[in-house]
């Protein structure tokens, strides 16, 4: 059955076996433990770790492949002086990134330089004029922050000039293989052991700075009152991540869990102006981040303004901080509006190009197109139509591409197979970048949806929704909600559960917002009831009659704070027409 939302409901199963194992061994909910075994947690020891988020219990950063050369020779600029540069990508990750050296550097007393390349005119990655600009200013060694994986010619050119370089990249290694410098640390490179892969840009400098520090104690023989508290430092650590929609699981959840609680707390000039324009006060979780933080500093970079956003994170005047996030603010309206006039031409290009029952994949050009929000518009075009989306800002006869996928096409991969038509590209499964000519653009359309019909049925074209499991609602109170949020934090590969119940009578129903396109109502099964709200959810009640008809609802347990009072209340994702077999007489 297809809900009122169009999509079809998925509900886990998990096998009861480790479920009342970890019921039995931790002394959890059994609602918490099939919330676990359905996020692949399913050892008593792999559900303590998560759980317990204990900072002891990290990985040694010397299991990554290439951390003992790069640790050896940045002690050796250290030891000998030399002056250091971080370059950085320009989204959040590599704005924080490149923050997050800067603090550590200074924390040491070393001098630390940095470069950020401009959107428009440099675009992503490494390019050969930064490279020569950077040894032209003196420095001896060059660090990579959220890029350089695929910068391998840049790398060689940085070799001929005496500029070392060490990568921190987290994103796939391109075709040509490992640039040939003092150290690659990645994760995804070939044999590399360190047990956790999914660390964005932030997480391996975060790796990199752990292990810098314990060699300069255990080495160098540094004592400890010069060593940093890298603590401090992990609001730098969950801005990246989380606006990088890193998966929220093994380090990342750990990292994260304490990171929220130093964020909310930062004494950091940058984050408390940041937080201020953002209207941000108190306690700070994953979605304040996704929603409020991240995307005011990720719309400096899409405006060709990332500087902006690195000065605020690493400043040290609260009053200059506070000019500067008024400023990213401003850049954010301004980014709001030229996303809304991209999103207009998309729509009128599907309109006019783009066949939907045909078009496995919706690839789009044009020179009204921004490239820096081409991303979040390909974003929503996905969650609109359910179709892997490749946007292209053109400008001169080429263009430069973004694109967002769906589950069952790794977007990297198609990529790669296409690859003949690009002057670059990179990026992950579910998102990836490309440079093109532009009279490439038409073969490269073709191609893509070539793979995209070979790879995708027309049931993958409809979103799934993943409910972890039914639950009445005569069973949600305030002590099942706490249990609930010990998975906190929330994000990607732990996503807020989801809970559904079926033949539901909806009382009370009625719209709110100024367009009134959000719903409140109480929502009644048997002899229990609660307030439930949705967002965005009036189209949706518009076919059905919500006084007389039963629907199924798929939710999140929520705690509403309303005037000082707390109360517990239902946020609904979906609903559907009930079920007949599933209407309890």
């Amino acid at each position: 059955m297809i809900s009122l939302l169009h999509k079809t409901w998925h509900i886990s199963e998990p096998s009861p076996e480790p479920v009342n194992a970890l019921v039995q061994e931790l002394g959890i909910s059994p609602i918490v433990a099939g919330l676990l075994v359905n996020r692949k947690v399913t050892t008593a020891d792999s559900a303590r770790y998560f759980l317990d988020a204990d900072l002891t219990k990290l990985h040694d950063p010397f299991l990554m492949t290439g951390m003992r050369k790069a640790v050896d020779r940045v002690i050796q600029s250290i030891e000998a002086k030399e002056k250091i540069t971080v370059f950085c990508d320009y989204d959040v990750d590599g704005v924080s990134s490149a923050a997050f050296l800067i603090h550590f550097f200074r924390d040491l007393g070393v001098s630390i330089d940095y470069y950020l390349p401009e959107r428009m005119a440099e675009g992503y990655g490494l390019n050969a004029s930064a490279v020569r600009t950077i040894r032209e200013k003196g420095s001896a060694l060059m660090i990579t922050a959220d890029c350089g994986i695929t910068g391998n010619r840049e790398v060689e050119i940085a070799n001929e000039i005496g500029l070392d370089v060490i990568v921190t990249d987290h994103h796939q290694v391109g075709a040509d293989g490992l640039p040939d410098c003092v150290a690659v640390l990645n994760p995804h490179q070939p044999d590399c052991q360190y047990p956790y892969r999914f660390l964005c840009g932030v997480g391996i400098v975060f790796k990199l700075a752990t292990a810098i520090r314990s060699a300069l104690y255990h080495q160098s023989g540094w004592e400890k009152s010069r060593l940093p508290n890298l603590k401090r430092h992990l609001d730098l650590f969950t801005l990246g991540t989380i606006a990088d929609v890193a998966p929220l699981t093994g380090e990342n959840h750990i990292l994260c869990s304490h990171g929220l609680e130093v964020m909310a707390e930062s004494a950091k000039p940058g984050l408390v102006a940041l937080k201020s324009v953002a209207g941000v006060d108190g306690k700070i979780n994953a979605r304040t981040v996704g929603f409020s933080l991240g995307p005011r500093l990720n719309a400096a970079g899409r405006m060709g303004k990332a500087d902006a956003g690195l000065h605020l994170l690493t400043s040290t005047n609260l009053e200059e901080a506070m000019t500067m996030a008024r400023d990213i603010d401003a850049i954010n309206t301004e980014r709001k509006e030229t996303q809304k006039l991209t999103q207009e031409e998309a729509e009128y290009l599907i309109d006019r190009e783009v066949d939907l029952e045909k078009d496995r994949v919706i690839v789009l050009a044009s020179d009204n197109f921004h490239a820096g929000v081409i991303g979040i518009v390909a974003s929503r075009i996905v969650e609109k139509y359910f179709r892997p989306t490749v946007l292209i800002a053109l400008s001169d006869g080429t263009g430069k591409g973004s694109g967002r996928s769906i589950p069952k096409f790794n977007l990297f991969k198609a990529f790669s197979q296409c690859s003949e038509h690009f002057i670059q590209f990179g990026g992950h499964a579910y998102a990836a970048g490309l440079s093109i000519a532009e009279n490439n653009v038409k073969p490269f359309r073709q191609a893509i949806n070539e793979i995209g019909h070979s790879f995708l049925k027309e049931e993958d074209l409809i979103p799934e929704l993943q409910i972890d499991a039914r639950l009445d609602i005569e069973n949600i109170n305030r002590n099942l909600f706490n249990m609930v949020s010990q998975l906190e934090p929330f994000g990607a590969e732990n996503p807020v559960p989801v809970f559904m119940a079926n033949s539901v009578r909806i009382q009370n129903f009625r719209t709110l917002g100024k367009e009134e396109n959000h719903v409140r109502f109480r929502a009644v099964q048997g002899n229990a009831r609660m307030d439930a709200i949705g967002f965005g959810m009036a189209e949706a009640f518009a076919v059905i009659d919500p006084a007389a008809d039963l629907v199924d609802i798929a939710y999140e347990i929520h705690l509403n704070t309303w005037n000082g009072q707390k109360k517990v209340e239902l946020r609904l994702v979906d609903i559907r027409r009930c079920e007949r077999e599933t209407v309890t007489k």
